[in-house]
C-alpha cells in the first residue's frame, strides 16, 4: 500500500534525474573545454606546376583556387580555450587571431581576424565542421598569394 502511494513520486524523481543527466550531456556537447586550432600557411603561385606533397589531403580544395603551384610554408597548432583567443604568427609579419564562438550541430563557429600590424586585412566569422577546415585566400606574398587553411577540432 505504501509503495502505491510513493510510486508516482519515485517516477517523477527518476524522470527529473534523467532530464538533468540529459541536460548536462547536451551542455557538454555545446560547450567544449577547448578547440584545437591548426593554421597551415601555403604559398600559391603561377610560376610552375609544383604541388607540395604535404598538401596532398587538401589538393581538391586548393585546386579550386586556380593557381598552378602550392607550397606549405608553416604549420602551427594551438589549443584555444572556449570563448578564448589565440594568436598565430603568419608569414610576412602578419598575425591571425582565432576565437571559438559557438559549437552547434557538430560545427564550430570561429571569429577570425588577419592583421598586418594594426591594420585588419580580414575580420570575419566562419563555421566549419568539427575536424574540418576552411581555406582563406589572403594577401599577396612572395610573388603569389598567401593561403591559410584553418582547421578546428573540439577537445
Amino acid at each position: 500500500m505504501k509503495l502505491a502511494k510513493i510510486a508516482p513520486s519515485l517516477a517523477l524523481l527518476f524522470s527529473l534525474s534523467l532530464i538533468a543527466q540529459w541536460g548536462v550531456a547536451g551542455a557538454a556537447e555545446k560547450n567544449p573545454q577547448s578547440v584545437q586550432v591548426t593554421i597551415r600557411s601555403i604559398l600559391a603561385q603561377n610560376k610552375n606546376d609544383e604541388f607540395d606533397a604535404k598538401l596532398k589531403g587538401m589538393e581538391q580544395q586548393l585546386k579550386s583556387l586556380k593557381y598552378r603551384s602550392y607550397r606549405s610554408l608553416k604549420d602551427d597548432s594551438k589549443s584555444v580555450a572556449w570563448h578564448g583567443t589565440q594568436s598565430f604568427d603568419i608569414p610576412g609579419g602578419r598575425t591571425l587571431t582565432v576565437a571559438p564562438q559557438e559549437f552547434q550541430d557538430n560545427r564550430i563557429s570561429l571569429k577570425v581576424r588577419l592583421a598586418e600590424g594594426d591594420k585588419p586585412v580580414v575580420d570575419t566569422t566562419v563555421k566549419i565542421p568539427n575536424k574540418g577546415n576552411f581555406i582563406l585566400a589572403g594577401p599577396p606574398h612572395e610573388g603569389g598569394v598567401l593561403v591559410l587553411s584553418i582547421s578546428a577540432a573540439v577537445q
